[in-house]
């Protein structure tokens, strides 16, 4: 019985010895981004890490009261310059207006009285990226 005990054991000892070392494999892969194929892993490092605020002024067009400007604000310096889009939905889900440009400050305004959003609709998201 002792045999068959070892025999189990060193069995499991191989076992994860072959996995430890695929993982250790696995965390020194890089990325390589002239290939065309790349498997590894990197930082992201958001250029605001303690996020931005979306809010939104609305004005009267043909007697209903719509949303004029969508302002994203408090965007940290370090974004000055890169990619932003906005996406506005309603609590459905359904995509009421999307915007994208360039941050140029700390803040970012779409203005938003040609899609009509009467501000009685449910506003049940808005989605910022901002990418370089």
């Amino acid at each position: 019985m002792k045999k068959h005990t070892r025999k189990y054991a060193a069995a499991a000892l191989a076992v994860a010895g072959v996995a430890g070392l695929s993982l250790a494999a696995a965390a020194t892969l890089t990325v390589e981004t002239a290939q065309e194929i790349a498997i590894g892993s990197g930082t992201f490092a958001p250029c605001d890490a303690d996020g931005v605020t979306v809010s939104y002024d609305y004005t009267t067009a043909d007697g209903e009261f719509v949303i004029n400007t969508v302002t994203v604000g408090d965007i940290d310096a370090a974004c000055t310059g890169e990619s932003i889009l906005l996406s506005l939905s309603s609590a459905a889900g359904e995509e009421l207006a999307q915007a994208t440009g360039s941050i140029g400050g700390a803040s970012f305004v779409y203005d938003a009285i040609g899609h009509r959003i009467p501000i009685a609709a449910d506003l049940g998201q808005a989605t910022v990226i901002i990418s370089g």
